[in-house]
């Protein structure tokens, strides 16, 4: 009896160890996983005030060059193949070079704009939408479980949350912290079970937050962030990086529509048809 009574009391405290772990492991990630959406909305709206200030005039010039490259193939082939321009194909269609079918497979139109972010919150709201969020995670992350129904119903509910956390919205997260939660299925089975569940549930946890470790890294590391690092050091030192970056493609710009004038006046001379 005595040895039954060690055996049970050993079991729980492996128990008890496994559940601090987990509360552990869940707190910090909870606190990447906000981390992480912090940097997603940093960098979501440097992309917005990137392609406000430089990426439009970018994709400006990106389509100059287009026009450019036309109207050289179309000079090219009139002084290779005179007036009548360029053999047809068995089908009939007119010949495309090589170089212009590469260009037409692989150049991607632009993606729009996202939408502009709302303002940002103050102090005390900002502090609050912080709090409520990561209380909201500690409710409705679906790795703090392992019921397969329960995580989808979290995946939506944290869904929500991360959206209305992204937007700093405060109403639609104290709207969500007013949702009825759903009860989780308690430890049951033998010992053995209820260890293994622990055990298992103590991986999950642990290997969603190394891919949120590993996203995080990546986005540190990526080009944008490094952009965004840039301009904000510029900006200490009194400099506007994207303006100074918006103006050298504004030049560059400048170059490229006069070029394209030339070589359509030059079209014009030999008779080619513009359209």
């Amino acid at each position: 009896m005595r040895t039954r009574r060690r055996s049970h009391t050993g079991i729980e405290n492996q128990l008890a160890y496994l559940r601090q772990k987990i509360e552990a492991a869940e707190a910090e990630l909870i606190e990447r996983e906000a981390e992480l959406v912090d940097l997603r909305a940093e960098l979501a709206a440097f992309r917005l005030a990137y392609d406000t200030q430089v990426g439009r005039k970018q994709a400006e010039l990106e389509a100059v060059e287009v026009e450019l490259e036309r109207c050289r193939q179309r000079i090219s082939e009139y002084r290779q193949w005179g007036p009548g321009g360029p053999p047809r194909t068995s089908s009939g269609a007119a010949y495309v070079p090589v170089e212009e079918q590469y260009r037409r497979t692989w150049q991607q139109p632009r993606e729009p704009l996202p939408p502009p972010p709302a303002a940002p919150p103050d102090a005390a709201t900002e502090a609050r939408i912080k709090k409520l969020y990561r209380q909201l995670c500690r409710r409705f992350h679906p790795d703090l479980v392992q019921d397969t129904a329960e995580q989808a119903w979290r995946t939506e509910m944290m869904t929500a949350v991360n959206a209305a956390y992204a937007a700093r919205s405060l109403v639609e997260l104290e709207a969500l912290s007013a949702q009825p939660d759903r009860l989780s299925a308690a430890e049951t089975g033998t010992d053995e079970q209820r260890l293994a569940a622990l055990q298992d549930r103590l991986q999950q946890i642990e290997r969603r937050l190394q891919e949120v470790e590993q996203e995080i890294l990546d986005l540190t590391n990526s080009p944008e962030v490094t952009l965004s690092l840039d301009v904000k050091f510029a900006r200490r030192q009194g400099r506007d990086l994207l303006a100074e970056m918006a103006a050298a493609v504004e030049a560059d710009l400048g170059r490229k529509r006069a070029e394209l004038d030339y070589l359509v006046a030059e079209m014009r001379q030999l008779g080619i048809a513009l359209g």
